[in-house]
């Protein structure tokens, strides 16, 4: 089994919100993470280097051909991801791409402050849509 959060964020996110939102995503989810996933527009974000350093977790630039591979398995649209990143949703297609073949988002993107983590697996946990789009208000 494979548990990856796939995140986007606005840039210059902290590495602390950045933590907070992963720890949000578990708790809705009911699950632990293994490791962490991002777009390559992402990559030179020094807050998502900090927080996988203080999670003890590795971060896999996902590549643009990976992502633009499983956009239409996302769950959410963001014209504004698909303008800047090529992807309808960068935390969704991160983590499903990083979690490799077979994988399925467990519910939509939690959008968290400015971040947004999205968790997918590989294993046959059931999948849910009891959590908000964004972190406390309803869909």
């Amino acid at each position: 089994m494979v548990t990856v959060a796939g995140i986007g964020c606005r840039k210059g996110a902290a590495s602390d919100a950045i933590i907070a939102a992963i720890r949000a995503a578990e708790r809705a989810s009911g699950m632990t993470v293994d490791s962490l996933a991002t777009a390559p527009l992402k990559a030179g974000e020094a807050g998502f280097a900090e927080a996988a350093k203080a999670l003890s977790l590795s971060l896999e630039i996902v590549t643009q051909e990976r992502l633009e591979a499983v956009a239409a398995e996302t769950m959410t649209f963001s014209q504004a991801s698909l303008d800047h990143a090529g992807t309808p949703s960068v935390s969704e297609a991160s983590a499903l791409a990083a979690a490799g073949a077979g994988a399925r988002l467990v519910a939509p993107r939690l959008i968290v402050g400015e971040v947004t983590v999205a968790i997918a697996t590989t294993d046959n946990a059931p999948r849910g849509n009891d959590y908000a789009i964004e972190d406390g208000e309803e869909e």
